[in-house]
């Protein structure tokens, strides 16, 4: 065997280190490098999906708070008749108005296209009073039957009573609903 030359010894030094520093970047730090890269993006998803959460946690929240509130109100829960449901409507609103000193029903013909099928209803009456035609008004709003009173109008007649005439809707469930399928049109 012979003695290695200086020259020699010293491209081997060299060859040794740059050996040392490839294994370390190839098995050590890019793997690492690689694994931190992960782990960021991991806790960027895990602070998202908490963030989702909390949003979904506080909305439970407060559906829970609300559903405390209407359980306390007092009063029965309005419900959702089933599709018509025109023979309740006219015994209630026959009932509400039965004080006034005249009154009429006129009802928009049926076309429910929804399951959810909103009955319109015109009614004029008249009261002695304003507080009457109100208290007329608050029994329409208080109904059992679930309504949205859309429109009012209130005018004093020369005699002193009042005329009023309540826009109304009488919400009620389709159960069995059946969408119209639609018409697929091809244009050639």
């Amino acid at each position: 065997m012979r003695k290695l030359s200086t020259r020699e010894r010293v491209l081997l030094a060299i060859l040794v280190v740059v050996a040392v520093v490839s294994g370390y970047v190839l098995l050590f730090s890019m793997p690492l490098n690689e694994k931190i890269q992960t782990l960021g993006q991991e806790i960027m998803e895990s602070e998202d999906l908490k963030t989702q959460l909390e949003s979904r946690w506080s909305q439970q929240q407060r559906l829970q708070q609300l559903t405390e509130q209407l359980k306390k109100q007092e009063g029965e829960a309005r419900y959702m008749p089933e599709y018509d449901n025109l023979q309740a409507v006219m015994v209630e609103l026959n009932t509400i108005l039965a004080d006034c000193q005249e009154y009429s029903l006129a009802f928009q013909p049926d076309d429910p296209e929804d399951a959810i099928y909103a009955r319109q209803a015109t009614i004029p009456f008249t009261c002695g009073s304003y507080d009457q035609a109100r208290d007329v008004l608050q029994r329409l709003h208080d109904s059992p039957l679930r309504n949205l009173i859309t429109d009012v109008q209130i005018t004093e007649q020369d005699d002193g009573s009042v005329k009023a005439t309540a826009t109304m809707l009488f919400f009620e469930y389709q159960t069995d609903f059946q969408p119209a399928e639609k018409e697929e049109t091809t244009e050639d």
